[in-house]
């Protein structure tokens, strides 16, 4: 919506990279689910980054998660992060969609609106960590 997320998942992915794991990036509203779900089926690790919007999960990554239960793609290992303006909530929602597909979780963050340095270099941090516990899983 306002690039904030999108800033943050850049650095996520460089410290997933850092780490020799590679990484397939989607931007959930450019790109088709028919491009999405087969990447969700080879990779036992899932980064989700989504803002919330209107107390609740992006409406597109919502879609995405929901065709993933849909098409059965179970037990996966997931992280997630985004962003909010006011309430949050999206990482709420989230949590709940990671149950019921059954994908275990590493750990999630939130940030209201821009991330500052601090934070993206908690964004760095967190992907390169969880690429290190998608190695040794």
């Amino acid at each position: 919506m306002y690039g904030n997320t999108e800033r943050m998942m850049e650095v996520v992915a460089q410290g997933i990279m850092d780490e020799g794991v590679p990484v397939n990036i989607y931007n959930v509203s450019r790109v088709t689910i028919s491009k999405i779900l087969p990447s969700l089926w080879l990779n036992r690790g899932v980064m989700i980054g989504a803002p919330t919007y209107e107390g609740g999960l992006f409406p597109d990554m919502a879609h995405v998660m929901k065709m993933a239960l849909r098409k059965h793609i179970f037990n996966k290992y997931t992280a997630g992060f985004g962003s909010h303006a006011w309430l949050g909530g999206g990482q709420r929602e989230y949590n709940g969609r990671i149950e019921a597909l059954k994908w275990t979780p590493f750990g999630n963050f939130e940030f209201k609106g821009a991330p500052d340095s601090e934070e993206m270099s908690k964004g760095r941090q967190f992907g390169a960590e969880f690429a290190r516990f998608i190695k040794n899983v």
